[in-house]
């Protein structure tokens, strides 16, 4: 009887058509959308008043067969049958194109993007959301432009295309004067403070995420910006304004949800163990307490990651261990890649048998850094390919005037060369680092080499001498002087041996200690380096900073020539007036009593000429670790 009652009102609307048949139509629709939306009707009711409706509509004027179908849509999304809604969008595309109307083309390319999105099936959905762009760009509809945009960046942030989101959201931020509401823009600056804070630029973050804040009203969404601010100002080891942003952010009544407050609420535990607080453990385990009450399982995480950093920091291995390990099974549970590998960067350092882990983390370091290469790939593959596919299709030609179709093609051209000129540049810039990498990595294999053949030609050639002179001047009574001056210099040949070119003391000296480091390393053997970026380096003097790099190069040398590890970790922690650096292999290890001279002997020498200390643990089987403490 519904059915009936539902086909004769709506057929009423229909008989009443005249010369007015737009503004009827237009009451037509607005009854459909109500009927559409109605709860009082099944999903399958509504749908079969409006496949009654289509064929009459469609004898009425495009205009409102296209609306029909697109309620219907609608409809089929709202139902929750997105295999029937896409199906559904494809018919609309199809008869839109060949009518000639490409605005409503656009919209349901934009329309079946959020139903690919829905399903998390992001290449497509990012494929159509491109098309729409496309489309877009053509009807220099600015406001669309933008909104989509945010939709295609968001997928690129997702997927660890930083770049390809940055570009798109610059591009967007170009037409930012269509958008009417600015608090709209302000995610836009969000996005872009994180990406820079990715890459560790702090200032074109922080800046960012300010104007993020200077755009946007609602108390909600302003909580939301000042914890991904709060996060920045972490990394760039501003804690205190950290600190003081998270308070703003607390003080906001508008905090209903629990996710986002037990999130604040643990960040500024975190920022509070930063800084050195007593109660900042007791707080992170208050968060994460909450946090396991609610079933928040990466809010868990988070908690847990945090808890292990305080606690190494403290040099509480245990529960930094135990926390690191808690971390890595949730993240196993949530199947993140990323978060895994993370876990396993706490995990490793302040685990002893961590040869197996280390496999892991290898495995999945390489594994997320493919497929975030492969979404780059992909996305950029996809851009050429709508490009393509709407030039092949030459849509909307036939409602275009002469003029607008040259400069549909001019737009076209350009944007293939701004496309093509980014493309170069990219490449181009890659190339670069790589070069500049390499020639790196060359320049300190020569400095190697260099050192190696001077330290030769030293032992080998002009010492060998000296002491072949030496031995002649034994039984000359009247040289005794002469013989002690030839024995020092034969010591200071010896000594020269194991010097090495100047070591640059400046703002790079952290990248240049990376990079040595970085060379002992091979297929076969890994290695993890921990806290070196979080020293203050510039407060460390120039002589300490020369003979931390002698030291931890002769400890990597003995580990290549002796040890035969295939993993070795260097954890570095600064505290108030101590630096410290904890090496450890899983090599093959020494009595210690049989290895007392030579490079160790050297290396506590050098320490103790900058008041520091070194202390070796080892035995056969079970490795080699090396305690470095130094005053700074």
């Amino acid at each position: 009887m519904n059915k009936i009652i539902v086909l004769l009102v709506l057929t009423g609307y229909l008989c009443n058509f005249n010369i007015s048949a737009q503004n009827n139509s237009d009451l037509l629709l607005d009854s459909l959308k109500k009927r559409a939306e109605s709860k009082s009707l099944s999903f399958d009711e509504r749908l079969l008043a409006l496949e009654r409706i289509i064929p009459i509509a469609k004898n009425i004027s495009d205009s409102l067969y296209f609306r029909v179908l697109d309620y219907r849509l609608t409809l089929l999304n709202i139902s929750g049958n997105y295999d029937g809604a896409i199906l559904e969008a494809d018919n609309l595309i199809s008869l839109s194109r060949k009518s000639g109307e490409p605005q409503i083309t656009a919209d349901t390319y934009k329309k079946k993007g959020r139903l690919f999105a829905k399903q998390k099936k992001q290449l497509q959905a990012f494929k159509n959301y491109s098309r729409a762009l496309e489309l877009y760009t053509i009807l220099k509809d600015s406001l669309k432009f933008v909104m989509t945009s945010k939709s295609l960046s968001f997928i690129q942030s997702q997927k660890g295309d930083l770049v390809g989101a940055e570009y798109t959201i610059v591009n967007a931020l170009d037409y930012s004067n269509a958008v009417k509401d600015k608090s709209e823009l302000a995610w836009f600056y969000d996005v872009l403070g994180r990406i820079y804070r990715e890459r560790s630029l702090w200032q074109e973050a922080i800046q960012n995420h300010r104007k993020a804040l200077q755009l946007e009203n609602s108390p909600k969404s302003r909580v939301s910006l000042l914890n991904n601010y709060a996060i920045t100002l972490t990394k760039a080891r501003r804690y205190n304004d950290a600190m003081n942003t998270l308070n703003i952010a607390l003080e906001y009544n508008s905090i209903t949800d629990p996710i986002m407050r037990y999130r604040l609420l643990d960040n500024f535990a975190f920022v509070k163990g930063k800084l050195g607080a007593t109660d900042a453990i007791e707080l992170l385990e208050k968060s994460l307490k909450s946090r396991q009450e609610i079933n928040d399982a990466p809010g868990e995480y988070a908690s847990h990651i945090h808890l292990s950093e305080i606690f190494a920091s403290q040099n509480n291995d245990t529960k930094a261990r135990y926390h690191a390990q808690q971390a890595y099974n949730i993240a196993r549970q949530l199947q993140n890649t990323e978060a895994i590998v993370r876990a396993l960067d706490f995990l490793i350092p302040v685990t002893e048998q961590s040869n197996v882990l280390f496999g892991e983390y290898s495995a999945l370091s390489d594994s997320l850094t493919s497929a975030q290469n492969k979404a780059k790939f992909e996305f950029a593959k996809l851009r050429f390919d709508v490009e393509k596919a709407e030039e092949r299709e030459s849509i909307a030609l036939n409602a275009q005037s002469a003029s607008e179709l040259r400069e549909y093609k001019a737009v076209r051209r350009r944007n293939w060369a701004f496309a093509g000129l980014i493309s170069f540049l990219l490449i181009g810039t890659v190339f670069l680092l790589y070069q500049q990498e390499r020639i790196k990595k060359q320049r300190l294999l020569d400095t190697y080499n260099t050192e190696k053949r001077i330290a030769k030609k030293l032992h080998d050639e002009l010492a060998n001498e000296i002491y072949l002179v030496m031995t002649q001047l034994e039984d000359t009574r009247t040289q005794p002087v002469l013989a002690d001056k030839l024995e020092h210099i034969y010591k200071l040949t010896r000594d020269i041996s194991r010097e090495t070119q100047p070591i640059s003391t400046d703002n790079s000296f952290s990248n240049e200690l990376a990079l040595s480091l970085q060379n002992y390393t091979s297929d076969d053997r890994k290695l993890i380096l921990r806290g070196l970026e979080s020293v203050n380096w510039n407060q460390i003097d120039g002589k300490k900073k020369i003979e931390i790099y002698r030291v931890l190069q002769e400890l990597m040398t003995n580990m290549r020539k002796h040890s035969k590890a295939s993993f070795v970790a260097l954890v570095f922690k600064e505290f108030t007036s101590i630096l410290e650096i904890n090496y450890s292999d899983n090599g093959k290890g020494v009595f210690l009593r049989e290895n007392v001279l030579g490079g160790l002997e050297n290396m506590d020498s050098r320490l103790a000429s900058i008041g520091g200390t070194i202390k070796f643990d080892s035995a056969v089987n079970e490795g080699f670790r090396a305690e470095i403490s130094i005053p700074i």
